[in-house]
C-alpha cells in the first residue's frame, strides 16, 4: 500500500508543477519572511519567449543559485526527456556548492531524492524519472580544446552557465550554439541559456552590462541586477559582514554591485587611476611627436594608429578591416600632418604588420623580441606593459583627443587587463598572454598594444646623425 505521506508530497509537486507551466511563481518567492519579487522576475524570464541569453546577478547574496535550480528542477519535472546542463569552471565546485543548493531547492518543495530523481557522482549528472537530465559540466578552460569543442556535438534545450565570472568566453560562446537542440519544438520551449554571476571585468561587461547600460542590448538579450538588498530570505549579519569590509573593491563589487570595479590582485594600475587617462594633461605634452601603429592580424582584430605629443595621444584612427597599403597610406598622411619622422614612428611588426613596416619605411616592433637594458621581463612587449602602466599610474599620460564612450570603455577594459602572470616565477617577469585576455574579454587588446608600444621610444630617444656624427 502506498504511503500516504509520498502520495500527498507527488500530488503537491505535480500541482506546483501546474503552476510553473502557467507562470504563477508565488509559491516559490513567498515565504514568512516575505516576497522576493526580483526572483519572481527572474523566473518569468526564465520562462518567456522573448529572451534567449539571461545575465542575472551584480552582487552577493542575491539567491541567484536559488533561482537557477529551482528553474532547472521545474523545467526538468514539468517537461519530460528534455536536456539540461549546469557549468561551471570547475566541476569539483559546482559538485561542493551548486549541487547542494540543488538537492535543497528540491527538498523545500518536496521533489525527492532517489525516488523523483537520482544524482549519478561517476558521469556527474542528475538523471529525473521522467527521463529528463541535467548534465554538470566542467567548463575549465583547456589549451588542447580552446573551442570547447568538447561540448560541440551534446545537444540540449536549455542550460545554465554559474558564475560566469570564472568562465572564460569560448564556454559561452560554444554552449550558446547547443541548447534549443532537444525536443523545444515538441514543448514549444524557447531556447535559454541562463548566466549568473557576480560583476566580472570580462565577457559579461562587454556582452551584456554596458550594452544594458546605453539601451544597446539586443532584444534577445536580457540583464538584470540582483543585490543582496533584494534578497528578503538573507541574514541580516551577510549585509553587515559586506558593509563593514575595509576593501573598497570587495565592497563596490559584492555590496553595490559595482561592475566598473575589479579585485584581481594582479593588475597593474585601478580602475580609478586608468579612467584618469581621459582627463588631458598639460604636463603630458613635450613638443616631441610620435606615431605607434598596431596592424591588425586577423579578422576580430582591429588596426590601430595613435599619434602622439610626448605622452598625450593627440589624434587616433581606427581600422576595423582595411589592406596593409590602405594603413601604411594612412601612415604617411599623419607623418606629413604633424611633421613627424619616419625614426619616430613605430608599428607591430608581427604577421602581415612587417609589410606596413616595410612599405613605410619605418620601426618595428616585435613583441617577443628581448627586453631592453637589460631589464628583468621575459620580451619586449612584458617590458613596454609594465612600463605603461608606471605611466598611467603615475598620471603622466593622457587622451588629448575625442574618443567615444564605447571606446573609453573599451580602452578601459584592455587596460584593466594589464597584469602580472606567473607570479610564482622569481627569475623574469611576465605579462597576461594575449590568448588568455581573449578568452576574459572576447577580443584582441590592440588599444593596450598600440598603447604599450610608445614606451620604446623612452629607452631608444633616436635622433637623426648629425654634420659632426658623420665627420663633415
Amino acid at each position: 500500500m502506498a504511503n500516504p505521506i509520498n502520495k500527498l508530497i507527488a500530488d503537491r509537486v505535480q500541482i506546483e508543477c501546474e503552476m510553473f507551466r502557467r507562470g504563477i511563481f508565488g509559491f516559490i518567492t513567498r515565504s514568512e519572511h516575505g516576497h522576493h519579487a526580483k526572483q519572481e522576475e527572474a523566473l518569468r524570464i526564465l520562462t518567456d519567449d522573448t529572451h534567449t541569453e539571461f545575465l542575472y546577478g551584480g552582487a552577493a547574496g542575491g539567491a541567484k543559485s536559488w533561482t537557477g535550480c529551482t528553474w532547472l528542477a521545474f523545467m526538468s519535472l514539468c517537461y519530460p526527456g528534455t536536456k539540461w546542463f549546469i557549468g561551471r569552471e570547475e566541476l569539483k565546485r559546482l559538485r561542493e556548492s551548486t549541487l547542494i543548493t540543488f538537492f535543497k531547492v528540491c527538498a523545500q518543495y518536496g521533489i525527492v531524492r532517489d525516488q523523483d530523481f537520482k544524482y549519478n557522482g561517476q558521469d556527474h549528472y542528475i538523471q529525473f524519472t521522467n527521463g529528463s537530465r541535467i548534465d554538470l559540466l566542467d567548463l575549465r578552460y583547456l589549451p588542447s580544446d580552446p573551442l570547447y569543442e568538447r561540448y560541440g556535438s551534446v545537444e540540449y534545450t536549455g542550460g545554465w552557465i554559474e558564475e560566469g565570472g570564472e568562465v572564460n568566453f569560448g564556454a559561452y560562446d560554444t554552449l550558446k550554439t547547443r541548447i534549443g537542440r532537444h525536443l523545444n519544438d515538441k514543448y514549444g520551449i524557447l531556447r535559454k541559456l541562463f548566466i549568473s554571476c557576480n560583476p566580472k571585468k570580462n565577457w559579461m561587461h562587454s556582452t551584456f552590462y554596458k550594452p544594458a547600460k546605453t539601451g544597446t542590448l539586443p532584444p534577445y538579450r536580457i540583464y538584470l541586477a540582483a543585490l543582496v538588498q533584494d534578497n528578503p530570505f538573507i541574514e541580516k549579519d551577510y549585509i553587515e559582514a559586506l558593509k563593514s569590509t575595509t576593501d573598497k573593491v570587495k565592497k563596490e563589487r559584492l555590496l553595490k554591485g559595482n561592475w566598473d570595479y575589479d579585485d584581481n590582485p594582479n593588475a597593474l594600475c585601478s580602475h580609478d587611476d586608468i579612467r584618469e587617462i581621459f582627463y588631458p594633461k598639460i604636463h603630458a605634452r613635450t613638443g616631441i611627436k610620435y606615431i605607434t601603429a598596431d596592424i591588425a592580424r586577423f579578422g576580430s582584430d582591429r588596426a590601430r594608429i595613435l599619434v602622439w605629443d610626448g605622452w598625450a595621444i593627440i589624434e587616433q584612427v581606427s581600422f576595423d578591416r582595411s589592406a596593409t597599403t590602405e594603413i601604411a597610406a594612412c601612415i604617411e598622411s599623419l607623418a606629413a600632418k604633424h611633421r613627424i619622422p619616419r625614426y619616430r614612428i613605430i608599428a607591430d611588426e608581427d604577421g602581415v604588420g612587417g609589410g606596413v613596416v616595410d612599405m613605410c619605411r619605418i620601426g618595428g616592433f616585435v613583441n617577443n623580441s628581448q627586453c631592453l637594458n637589460g631589464e628583468n621581463f621575459s620580451n619586449l612587449q612584458t617590458q613596454c606593459g609594465y612600463k605603461l602602466a608606471d605611466k598611467i599610474n603615475s598620471f603622466a599620460m593622457s587622451f588629448d583627443c575625442e574618443l567615444s564612450e564605447d571606446q573609453k570603455d573599451e580602452i578601459t577594459e584592455e587596460l584593466e587587463q594589464l597584469q602580472t602572470w606567473n607570479v610564482d616565477n622569481d627569475r623574469k617577469l611576465f605579462l597576461k598572454p594575449k590568448d588568455e585576455i581573449k578568452q576574459d574579454i572576447g577580443r584582441s587588446p590592440d588599444w593596450r598594444d598600440a598603447l604599450l608600444m610608445r614606451v620604446w621610444f623612452d629607452y631608444n630617444q633616436i635622433r637623426p646623425l648629425s654634420k659632426e656624427d658623420l665627420g663633415l
